[in-house]
């Protein structure tokens, strides 16, 4: 592990295993640490890349602006630059990692062969920025610490800013680009995920501006989907990637 220079401040990264490169992005408020639990296993056939985005995790703290996930997409952009600069990679992220993953796909296209995302939303309106401003859980706040240390709230903090910026101007995070996408790219959720209010209905709305989207959705699971639905959702994102490889190798 290391810190990587990148436009956005440094950056902490890591890899594991060797194979075809494949970055981990993770959620709002979460970090790297998020995919050890899976990282080992995905090495097996994967050089598995993880970062926590600037100012997140053990990344060094910074201001977050409104233009938060592009500045993450930049970020990963240039980590892709350091380790991969000659070989595509396969993005898989949730909730802000699949924001990001897809603001990458934009922006560096030559660099992404496909992307899964997961559990994510085009916008943040009022009702679900007052929910992120509510008191926190104690398991919510435990997992904060771990994802970033003793100072979490200040990320938090900061992330409430970029959503109120959001839901104020009622604009996309995608600043309305989607249609831009045009690697294949893997949508997934949960019918009854409880933080993404009518999540089919929405994610049927992505899917539906992107060239080469599918999309995927489990009757059952909390939020996020990845981890809520492990057992289904690593192998089904797994076949996405492969269907794709042995297209394209």
């Amino acid at each position: 592990m290391s810190l990587i220079k990148t436009s956005q401040g440094p950056i902490w990264a890591e890899q594991h295993g060797d194979g075809p490169p494949l970055l981990l992005l993770h959620a709002d408020g979460s970090s790297g640490l998020e995919f050890e639990p899976i990282c080992e296993e995905l090495g097996q056939d994967f050089r598995v890349m993880c970062l926590d985005f600037p100012g997140c995790g053990r990344s060094p703290r910074r201001a977050f602006s409104p233009a938060y996930y592009k500045e993450n997409a930049k970020a990963a952009r240039d980590l892709l630059d350091h380790w991969s600069p000659s070989r595509p990679s396969w993005i898989i992220g949730n909730g802000g990692g699949a924001i990001t993953a897809l603001w990458l796909a934009l922006l560096k296209p030559d660099q992404v062969a496909g992307v899964v995302a997961d559990s994510f939303d085009e916008f943040y309106d009022a009702a679900s920025n007052e929910e992120l401003q509510a008191e926190p859980s104690k398991e919510l706040q435990a997992f904060w610490l771990r994802m970033n240390g003793e100072d979490w709230p200040l990320v938090i903090e900061e992330l409430q800013r970029v959503f109120a910026n959001f839901a104020e101007q009622e604009r996309s995070v995608f600043d309305w680009r989607l249609e831009e996408v045009g690697c294949p790219v893997l949508l997934t959720g949960s019918r009854r995920d409880p933080i993404i209010p009518e999540a089919g209905k929405r994610k049927l709305a992505v899917v539906e501006q992107l060239k080469r989207g599918q999309l995927l959705l489990y009757p059952e699971g909390d939020h996020p989907t990845m981890w809520s639905q492990r057992e289904r959702f690593w192998p089904d994102a797994l076949a996405f990637i492969a269907s794709h490889q042995s297209t394209n190798p």
